[in-house]
């Protein structure tokens, strides 16, 4: 072989061969660096048809994870659970879920044969306790006087004792049967508040939900409404494990799609079967665009400083050509596929952080971006 190269080729075709080669390699490396520099043509209609979107570039803040999910939630001081106070059938519901309501406004009526019953017994205690401190203020004075002995003081005592401590019963029955202060102290002249009670709003919020109907028998404690407060709300996010260490109590979380902010007040300490952590913030400032249940994509700052020139992309705008890494900006004349350097990939791998030759202000591709690499290879180009 070594004879055939070195007698058997003279030296001009070998060099016309190692020519050859090397204008092929040297071909390869310039095709692969020259396609940033190529532009990817199309027109509306073909971009249309390919379903290829675009998005406004946007600078990275440098220390924010974004794209991460979460709900919306009550918080739990802010919830409240209103139950029938006694057994009885529901005459009215004044009140409809979704509606806002203030604090002792009434949510249903209740007709209850039991509220007479307790009324009853009140009154009953009453005469009871009121004979008790009769009998006591008698036998004192007659012991005082030395006409009956102190064992007979003592009983009346106990009997006094036991009276006082029915009445307190009695009445603390038809306090937690809903009957206001004022209507029990009338119960004495006998002008109570008969058989109908008020189911009345423990605080303001609005009606989340209704669990009665009108004509319904309920029993005492059977749940009625559910009723929040809705400024500020709780955002419960997912945080992935390996982000877990930048995000500290305290660090402002954003919900982009609501424009509502807050800060983060819990980091949870127990890991989720997806590999996530449960890190609460508490949404303050546009809480009012979200809704209980709602689920959203929000964004926790991690605290470092920013980095020039750096922008955050969908992970998606993001192709590799050639062991490099493009995306497609959009021009007067198609899309330029521009090289850019991934410094980090953020949220489960929705969104990266890259730093390029780049103005900040470019539309790129963010959906369809296959069809224009594949055009950018020369596959289904016209």
């Amino acid at each position: 072989m070594q004879k055939f190269f070195s007698g058997g080729m003279s030296a001009l075709r070998r060099r016309h061969l190692f020519g050859a080669v090397a204008l092929l390699i040297f071909g390869q490396a310039a095709l692969t660096a020259g396609a940033a520099d190529q532009v990817v043509e199309i027109s509306a209609a073909q971009e249309k048809a390919l379903g290829i979107e675009t998005a406004t570039l946007r600078a990275s803040s440098g220390g924010e994870i974004g794209g991460l999910a979460a709900q919306v939630t009550v918080p739990n001081s802010q919830l409240h659970l209103i139950a029938a106070p006694v057994a009885g059938l529901v005459e009215r519901i004044p009140v409809a879920v979704n509606g806002s309501v203030r604090a002792g406004q009434v949510l249903a009526r209740v007709l209850s044969p039991a509220l007479a019953e307790l009324q009853r017994g009140y009154v009953q205690a009453t005469v009871q306790a009121q004979l008790a401190a009769d009998n006591l203020q008698r036998d004192e004075s007659l012991y005082r006087d030395g006409i009956i002995a102190e064992s007979r003081l003592r009983a009346t005592r106990g009997q006094h004792a036991e009276a006082s401590a029915a009445l307190t019963e009695r009445r603390q029955a038809l306090r937690l049967a809903g009957v206001p202060e004022a209507s029990i102290v009338r119960l004495a002249s006998g002008q109570g508040p008969g058989v109908a009670i008020d189911v009345r709003a423990p605080a303001d919020g609005v009606i989340l939900e209704q669990m009665v109907s009108v004509g319904a028998r309920v029993d005492a404690a059977t749940a009625m409404f559910r009723l929040a407060k809705l400024e500020p709300l709780w955002l419960e996010i997912q945080v992935p494990m390996a982000a877990l260490p930048r995000i500290r109590v305290g660090a402002v979380a954003t919900v982009p799609g609501g424009q509502a902010s807050g800060r983060i007040i819990s980091i949870g300490r127990n890991v989720d079967a997806n590999q996530t952590v449960r890190v609460r913030a508490e949404i303050g400032r546009g809480a009012a665009s979200l809704m209980p249940g709602q689920m959203v994509e929000a964004a926790v700052a991690t605290g470092g400083d920013p980095v020039r020139g750096a922008f955050a992309v969908p992970s998606a705008a993001i192709v590799r050509l050639d062991g490099r890494s493009l995306i497609f900006v959009r021009t007067a004349r198609g899309f330029t596929p521009t090289p850019v350097t991934v410094t980090g990939e953020v949220a489960a791998g929705s969104s990266a952080t890259v730093t390029g030759d780049l103005r900040g202000d470019e539309r790129i591709a963010v959906r369809g971006v296959a069809a224009l690499k594949a055009r950018l290879s020369g596959i289904g180009a016209e």
